[in-house]
């Protein structure tokens, strides 16, 4: 399979995946890519974060605003956090003071250790239902 082939089936699943139950890009794309379509961590993490410039998520993001879903105020707050933490991130990632060896052991961590909490927290009752809807 080629990588560009590669990319375009990942793009596919992962932004299935994103629309449903809104899982990170970077979660979902950065290992894809790295396994899949043979990118480097670093690379991977640039593709994501390009995509991400893109308007790539409006359609999906209006389907939720229509049902009153998204509240714009934390879009906003989010948003500006991320805008912050992509230049820190981006500048450390790719200064070479962590290797990239460590770069994958973390977002290995980070993936375990998320995936966890959330089947922790649904296995104990603690999911967060929206009040509008019953499931």
């Amino acid at each position: 399979m080629s990588a560009l082939f590669a990319a375009l089936v990942i793009g596919t699943v992962a932004g299935t995946l994103i629309g449903t139950i809104g899982a990170g890009a970077g979660a979902l794309l950065v290992p894809s890519l790295m396994f899949f379509a043979g990118q480097s961590m670093q690379g991977a993490v640039g593709v994501t974060l390009g995509m991400q410039t893109l308007p790539v998520g409006i359609g999906g993001a209006y389907l939720y605003y229509k049902k009153g879903l998204i509240d714009i105020w934390v879009v906003a707050a989010v948003a500006i956090g991320m805008l912050a933490g992509i230049l820190g991130g981006g500048a450390l990632a790719t200064s070479g003071e962590i290797s990239p060896v460590k770069l994958e052991l973390l977002l290995g961590v980070v993936l375990v250790v998320l995936g966890g909490v959330t089947i922790a927290k649904t296995l104990l009752g603690y999911t967060t239902v929206h009040p509008k809807r019953n499931s």
